[in-house]
């Protein structure tokens, strides 16, 4: 097991993701069988002494009475209180009731708008506030590790650098991890650097030109962080930092001690209101001093004079102006999910004239949808903001999405299909924006159990014919018509996203959202538009079940899923078969399939040999959109 105390000093920079599983563990002073043996309760309890609890640190909290005073600590409030004490006394001591109305009316507004500038304010630190806890709330609540040699759940908050943890599909990682084994695994990881797509993982060392920590956390593929999701597959891995040494931890840190600096407006008004206190106060002594010594006025007299010029004087309204510019831009910032800890930092905002991202060409909502679903001759368009459930949100438009394709695109796809795996493997790129999804058939004895195995397959060998140009395409291969708004084979689009239901692993969140859904952003895409297009995808799942599985690999850069026959098929043929569902890429699909759905039907009768021609330039036209 460990060596001596088990403590690694936490101060030294060490680079996980650059150096071997076996170099880890080396550095946590943990022993060589320690992946399937795991830390004893003792050595856990120790470590936990030395590191602390995997949490976050809490935010010292601010009384409502500090809220109240950074709000209103400044000359300029300090002015509008004066003045609305002045009219305060003037109103009590005035004789005219006309006076007493207008001075509390005047006392009235004063008041008004330091209580809304100061509830404003509370409103948009108490945001920037629940922030900071939203963090917290991505935290894991358990996990499973491996202790004294065996799989256990516990808190997450008792994890401690050194253990061992297992990470499966849907799972919140608990730390920040150096994997040692993966298999098929990859984590969304847009919580912590914006990516939108699941990361695949690996187990082997970061080699990197110069400082290993320069690497990008984006770019650490052997590492899974702590508050991100895991999308696909399995895996086994190291855990290196917990609570604030985490680069979550890094953020909510950030989160919760915000530099507090004046804006270039703030300090503007801050000299005018100087500048203004001090002039104010010399012109009323100065008419203080002439009413009473020159035009021999009485003391109070000549008192009342000086400060109705003072009040005169004073903009009141700058402070009302200045608040309720700054809550409009708040308020639309809020419209746009974008919280504001601070009223004035939306003028540091509006002085922004460049914005830097290092993101790979577009910045977008990490909102993965379906909004077109193309067929052999029909192109479908979904309601991407649709919340009823109805076939209706799929219309058929054959408009939609299908200008030609950049030449520069399409030519290259079809120049990686042409020339076969190899080369399909060599132009990998790790993110396809295309998807498509076939279905073929296998016969299987009466047992669907016996020798339901499945493997990689490999694309049939054929000769091909050059492809279409988009001026020679066909008309046969062209889209028709346009005809939008025309209602469309509810019952063929079904068993075509049928398909992409039982070919997945996924779960689909509550009532069709995002809440509580879990894996593949692809795949999840898929199934919101079928529960959106009243398919019943618990039912569809329920209906087959899986006998046997292909997982999807970046090598042959598909799934597969092997399901029992059920009598809903199309066919009684296909009563004695296995059916195989299949997605993946398209630049391996289209070698794979022989034949293509005709007239808006799965029937065999009605199938045609497939026009990889058309599916080619579809590819290349729907890429050319993102």
């Amino acid at each position: 097991m460990a060596e001596d105390d088990g403590a690694v000093d936490r101060t030294k920079v060490f680079p996980w993701h650059a150096k071997a599983k076996e170099e880890c563990i080396t550095e946590l002073k943990l022993a060589d069988d320690i992946i399937r043996s795991g830390l004893t309760t003792a050595e856990a309890e120790q470590r936990i002494e030395q590191y602390g609890p995997n949490k976050l640190s809490e935010k010292e909290q601010v009384t409502i009475w500090q809220k109240i005073w950074a709000q209103v600590g400044n000359v300029l409030v300090g002015i509008l209180v004066f003045v609305a004490v002045v009219s305060m006394a003037r109103a009590i001591a005035a004789d005219n009731s006309e006076d007493v109305v207008t001075n509390w009316i005047q006392v009235g507004i004063i008041v008004g708008v330091i209580v809304l500038n100061t509830t404003i304010g509370i409103i948009q630190e108490g945001s920037a506030e629940k922030a900071a806890d939203a963090l917290k709330a991505m935290m894991s609540a358990d996990a499973l590790l491996v202790r004294d040699g065996k799989d256990v759940k516990i808190p997450a908050d008792l994890i401690v650098p050194g253990d061992i943890v297992k990470l499966n599909l849907g799972d919140k990682v608990p730390a920040d991890i150096r994997m040692l084994e993966v298999s098929n695994l990859s984590a969304l990881e847009a919580a912590l650097t914006g990516e939108a797509v699941p990361i695949d993982k690996t187990v082997d060392a970061i080699e990197s030109e110069g400082d290993p920590q320069a690497v990008p956390l984006g770019d650490r593929h052997n590492m899974c962080f702590s508050a991100t999701l895991i999308a696909q597959g399995s895996g086994t891995g190291l855990v290196i930092a917990t609570g604030d040494e985490t680069e979550i931890g890094t953020i909510n840190a950030l989160v919760s001690k915000v530099e507090k600096k004046k804006t270039n407006v703030l300090e503007q008004i801050d000299t005018v209101s100087k500048w203004l206190a001090t002039f104010i106060a010399i012109t009323a002594l100065a008419t203080w001093f002439v009413a009473f010594f020159i035009t021999d006025e009485s003391g109070i007299d000549a008192l009342t004079t000086a400060l109705v010029c003072a009040v005169a004087m004073i903009p009141e309204g700058l402070e009302a102006i200045v608040t309720m510019t700054y809550a409009w831009a708040v308020s639309n910032m809020a419209k746009q999910n974008a919280i504001i800890r601070a009223l004035p930092a939306v003028e540091t905002l509006g002085s922004v004239t460049t914005i830097c991202s290092d993101k790979t060409g577009t910045l977008t909502k990490n909102e993965m949808t379906l909004t077109c679903f193309v067929t052999s001759d029909k192109r479908y368009k979904f309601d991407v903001d649709a919340s009823e459930r109805t076939p209706g949100n799929f219309i058929v438009d054959n408009a939609y999405l299908s200008e030609r394709a950049d030449p520069s695109k399409y030519l290259k796809a079809s120049e990686v299909i042409k020339k076969g795996p190899s080369a399909q493997r060599r132009s990998r790129r790790g993110r396809k924006s295309s998807f498509g999804f076939g279905i073929t058939t296998t016969m299987h004895p009466s047992d669907p159990n016996e020798g339901a195995t499945a493997a990689p397959a490999e694309p049939e060998k054929t000769e091909e014919t050059p492809a279409a140009t988009p001026e020679e395409t066909t008309d046969e291969v062209k889209p028709a018509e346009s005809t939008s708004g025309e209602s469309p084979d509810s019952d063929f689009v079904r068993k075509s996203l049928g398909g992409g239901i039982l070919c997945s692993k996924c779960t689909l969140g509550e009532n069709g959202g995002r809440k509580g859904e879990i894996g593949n952003p692809t795949e999840l895409a898929i199934l919101r538009a079928a529960y959106f297009g009243d398919v019943d995808v618990t039912g569809v799942k329920e209906s087959a079940p899986v006998v046997a599985e292909v997982p999807f690999s970046s090598e042959y850069k598909f799934m597969a899923t092997v399901h029992a026959p059920v009598e809903e098929n199309d066919t009684s043929d296909y009563m004695d078969k296995l059916i195989v569902h299949v997605k993946g890429a398209p630049d391996r699909m289209i070698p794979l399939c022989k034949y293509q759905a005709k007239s808006g039907s799965f029937k065999e009768a009605d199938l045609e040999p497939c026009n990889k021609d058309y599916w080619i330039e579809q590819i290349a036209i729907l890429s050319s959109h993102g």
